[in-house]
C-alpha cells in the first residue's frame, strides 16, 4: 500500500461514509466528536453517528460533498466542499451554540464563496501530494461554478496551514475558539480565503 499512491481526486460515494468521519475527526482535531457525543442516543458509537451524518445524501457533511483519493480501494484522503451562499442572521446567530458562533461569523465575511469544511489525510500518506491534488479538484469546481473565492477555516496550530499558504490562501480575518468540552490547545480560528480572480 502507497507504494502506487495516485492522486487523482474522484467523488466519495456512500459506501466511503465510515472512512470520511474518520477523517473529519482527524481534520478538526476531535472536534466532530464534542458534536457527535451531543447527538448521540441509546448505546450507539460516536463514530456511528458520524458515519450516518457521511451517508446523508444533503446537508454539507455529506458523501456527496466529498472528493477522496484512493490507494488499492480504499480512501487515504479527503476534502469535503460546498458553496457559501447565504449569511446567517444576527437573530440566528443568537441561537447558535457558542461552540460554533466563531465559526459562523467567519463564514459570514466570505459570502459568496466556495468553502472547504475537511481536508484530511491518513498520516501514512501525508506529504504526498493528496492535498494540493484535493484543493486543486475544489478550485476547479470552484471557478466551473463562478465563485470568485475558495475559503476555509482552521485552528491557529493547525501544521496544514503551511500547504493552504503555499496553495495561495490567505489569512483574511479571526475568531477566538470557544472549547466547551473540547481538548484543544489552539487559541483562535483563523479564516483563510484564495483569490480565484488573481491570476
Amino acid at each position: 500500500m502507497l507504494d502506487n499512491l495516485t492522486q487523482t481526486p474522484e467523488p466519495a460515494t456512500q459506501d466511503d461514509a465510515a472512512r470520511l468521519a474518520e477523517l473529519i475527526v482527524i481534520a478538526g482535531d476531535g472536534l466532530p466528536l464534542v458534536v457527535w457525543e451531543g447527538m448521540r442516543q441509546g448505546d450507539e458509537s460516536l463514530m456511528d453517528i458520524g458515519a450516518a451524518r457521511a451517508a446523508r445524501e444533503t446537508g454539507g457533511f455529506s458523501f456527496r460533498n466529498a472528493d477522496v483519493i484512493r490507494d488499492e480501494g480504499e480512501v487515504i484522503s479527503a476534502l469535503v466542499s460546498y458553496p457559501l451562499t447565504e449569511k446567517t442572521s444576527q437573530t440566528d446567530l443568537a441561537t447558535v451554540p457558542e461552540l460554533f458562533k466563531p465559526l459562523v461569523k467567519l463564514e459570514n465575511l466570505v459570502v459568496p464563496s466556495w468553502y472547504v469544511n475537511v481536508l484530511a489525510t491518513v498520516k501514512a500518506a501525508r506529504r504526498r501530494g493528496a492535498g494540493t491534488a484535493l484543493l486543486s479538484a475544489a478550485e476547479t469546481r470552484a471557478r466551473a461554478r463562478g465563485y470568485q473565492h475558495l475559503s476555509l477555516i482552521t485552528g491557529d496550530i493547525n501544521p496544514a496551514r503551511s500547504l493552504y499558504e503555499s496553495f495561495g490562501f490567505r489569512v483574511a480575518a479571526q475568531e477566538s475558539i470557544v472549547k466547551e468540552g473540547w481538548d484543544y490547545a489552539g487559541e483562535n480560528w483563523l479564516l483563510y480565503v484564495k483569490d480565484l480572480r488573481a491570476v
